[in-house]
């Protein structure tokens, strides 16, 4: 079973009995635990110069790879001969599905998108609010890691799991694990292939991914291309798995090669994962119309703030963060690099870090600071009069080559203007769950595995790729084109109809979207009760919940679900800061404290693979189905108008009252002066008299 499990080697004796004496080898040199760990025996430098990497490279068996060497390298085996894998593993990026890690502030999920089956559920296996357990669905290792692996820098599920590996149909002995890649953060700018590393995990290639990143060979096979069964034995066997074919010219005299390296990751690492775009009413709105991070324009990287030791446990930079290592982390904070804090050293406490400006907030009352933090003011996109769809790269796979609209699944909308726990108002990243599942008794929701799902309403669904589009965006067919516009209005390209002929085809495209979607839903709530073995399916999405109707023929909306599942998610935001004069308040207290202050103002509405008229009003809660960002923090409209009112004639106030003060001094210095003038000339003029008589 133990050769069965490696990827690398033909099952005879003597590489048996090389690998089980390199697993020992292995497992004695990372064994111990992480913290208070004796590093003396990792290899360090200690000075701030970039340390040269002529290394050699190591493949899964931990032997010394060569030109002519046929697996890939492996970087667990190679990087962590100077450096603690073990301890790395324990990091931030590293650590999200692990399930004993300290969750830290809600974050962004990962949302398992099939646009195929409407599906954008958030996941987590941290103890976060707005996200489902994978493995209360029944989502595996293996298939987390499949689906996000081109997202994650490796490690944690990315290395094979020991139960799921004894399964006779488990994928884990011909895709190998995908372990933390080093590389993918540290390597110099333009050495690191991202999307040959995609590639590869999305040909299930996952022990291949790092070598082809690097660019150190070519590699051919594809593991998505053994089917499931009992003949993944039979192809492990044949050698049929991916090979490398290095390219000798990486490779020095004595066998070693050459990697170009950084010990702190530069900015354009981070966005492989942290780049983000708004989507307009035109599409994706171009970069060139946005201005980048205010510290990335002067200069700083994103490294600069988000530090880390060997641990890796990133300073994610929220209020209240207390890092694993006891290091105070306050002034890598927003407040604590701009304000510093009291009450600790001198040296911890002072702001100014980084040459950070010392906000003076002139005129701003105090309880500004106990309401809001301070992204709401200087964080995230500016606000709007409606919160904008975006797309992010860890939910839309920003970076990979493509053709995008901006409409592709997931959907989320941003800013959103929340309260949180501590009382404040941050901007928010949300969405509306879309997923199929299991209505309980006691109206809980619970999801279905999305890969069931998808097999189960295949025939149903009849959907190729997107259910958006093939239900909802139907083209028109001829005849019911020249029946809405007419015979040579029809035959006009779309782009050159009116406002009104366009608003007369969207309509008709959503009336057949709405009877396609009433009969295929219904007929694929039935497929998945009987394929599925479950009662009571039901499909979630927009915040609202379908079943099956009576006849089992359309569906219905289940008017009394309470549950998670139909409420908008979110998580804070930070990015990108804007500067001081594009922060909300510089042109006075009016543009919060009025009827159209967007912070409070703004609305944003449900958003998914169902669409919603926003302007309707919701036939369960009787309520707009458009919401007030007031309304997300509990503050009551009438409250806000009249409050409103004092602010709007404040600067008339303050003109009166300046004026009238003015006047009043004017008057009183001209009273003065004309006391004293007299007073002075009647003394002058007595004094004169007095010398005469003298």
């Amino acid at each position: 079973m133990f050769a069965r499990s490696s990827i690398y080697q033909t099952l005879n004796c003597k590489s048996f009995c090389l690998e089980l004496i390199s697993f020992l080898a292995l497992a004695l040199s990372f064994a111990g635990p992480v913290v208070g760990a004796d590093h003396s025996a990792r290899a360090r430098s200690d000075g701030d110069a970039k340390y040269l990497h002529y290394i050699d490279l190591y493949d899964v068996g931990n032997r010394k790879i060569s030109a002519e060497s046929k697996q890939p390298y492996s970087p667990k085996n190679t990087c962590g001969r100077c450096h603690d894998y073990q301890a790395i593993g324990h990091g931030w990026h590293f650590n999200a599905f692990d399930v004993k890690a300290v969750a830290g502030r809600e974050g962004e999920p990962w949302i398992w998108t099939d646009p195929a089956t409407g599906t954008q559920l958030p996941l987590s296996y941290r103890d976060w609010s707005h996200t489902y357990d994978p493995r209360d669905i029944g989502l595996s290792s293996w298939s987390m890691t499949r689906q996000f692996g081109a997202r994650i820098p490796g490690g944690s599920i990315g290395h094979a799991d020991a139960d799921e590996t004894k399964s006779e149909t488990s994928r884990w002995p011909l895709t190998g694990s995908l372990e933390i890649d080093c590389l993918a953060c540290h390597s110099v700018d333009g050495a690191y292939d991202m999307n040959a590393r995609r590639e590869q995990i999305d040909q299930q290639n996952f022990a291949w991914a790092p070598t082809a990143a690097l660019r150190l060979g070519t590699i051919k096979g594809n593991v998505s291309r053994i089917k499931d069964g009992a003949k993944l034995e039979e192809e492990a066997t044949k050698k049929s798995l991916p090979e490398v074919t290095y390219d000798s010219r990486r490779f020095d005299l004595e066998g070693k090669v050459f990697v170009d390296l950084v010990r702190h990751p530069s900015s354009n690492a981070c966005y492989q994962c942290h780049s983000q775009r708004t989507v307009g009413p035109d599409g994706i709105e171009e970069r060139w119309i946005h201005d980048e991070d205010v510290h990335l324009q002067a200069g700083m990287q994103c490294s600069d703030c988000h530090r880390n030791g060997i641990d890796h446990d990133m300073v994610r930079g929220f209020e209240g963060q207390v890092s694993m290592s006891g290091e105070s982390i306050h002034t890598l904070s927003c407040e604590g690099c701009h304000l510093g804090e009291a009450g600790e050293s001198v040296v911890s406490s002072r702001s100014g870090r980084l040459g950070s400006p010392r906000p003076l907030h002139a005129g701003l009352p105090p309880v500004h600071f106990e309401k809001l933090a301070c992204t709401a003011c200087h964080g995230g996109p500016a606000p709007r009069e409606e919160a904008a769809r975006i797309m992010t790269s860890l939910a839309h796979g920003l970076g990979e080559k493509g053709h995008r609209t901006g409409q592709e699944l997931p959907s989320l909308v941003s800013p959103v203007y929340k309260r949180r726990e501590d009382g404040k108002i941050y901007p928010h990243k949300s969405m509306w769950p879309a997923f199929w599942g299991v209505l309980k008794e006691d109206s809980t929701i619970v999801p279905l595995d999305p890969d069931s799902v998808a097999t189960a309403t295949r025939k149903s669904l009849r959907v190729r790729k997107d259910l958006v589009e093939e239900i909802f965006n139907q083209k028109l067919k001829a005849a019911d084109l020249k029946a809405l516009l007419g015979e040579e209005r029809a035959s006009v390209p779309d782009d050159q109809w009116t406002e009104e002929e366009k608003a007369k085809v969207a309509a008709k495209q959503l009336e057949i979207g709405n009877a396609d979607f009433q009969t295929k839903v219904a007929a694929s709530l039935a497929a998945i009760e009987k394929d599925l073995s479950v009662t009571n399916a039901v499909y979630v999405s927009t915040g609202k919940v379908y079943k099956q109707s009576e006849d089992g023929k359309s569906v219905e909306v289940v008017s009394s679900v309470d549950d998670p599942a139909t409420k908008m998610v979110s998580w804070p935001m930070a990015h990108n800061v804007r500067p001081a004069g594009w922060s909300l308040g510089t042109q006075g207290c009016v543009e919060c404290h009025d009827d159209d202050g967007l912070i409070f103002a703004s609305t944003f509405s449900p958003s998914g693979p169902v669409p919603t008229d926003a302007d309707q009003v919701d036939a369960v809660s009787k309520n707009s189905v458009r919401q007030t960002m007031a309304s997300l923090q509990g503050i009551d409209p009438i409250e806000r108008l009249a409050w409103n009112q004092l602010f709007s004639g404040r600067a008339a106030f303050k003109y009166v009252i300046g004026t009238s003060l003015a006047l009043l001094a004017g008057m009183l210095l001209f009273g003065l002066g004309w006391f004293f003038s007299r007073f002075g000339y009647r003394r002058d003029h007595d004094e004169a008299q007095s010398e005469g008589l003298r």
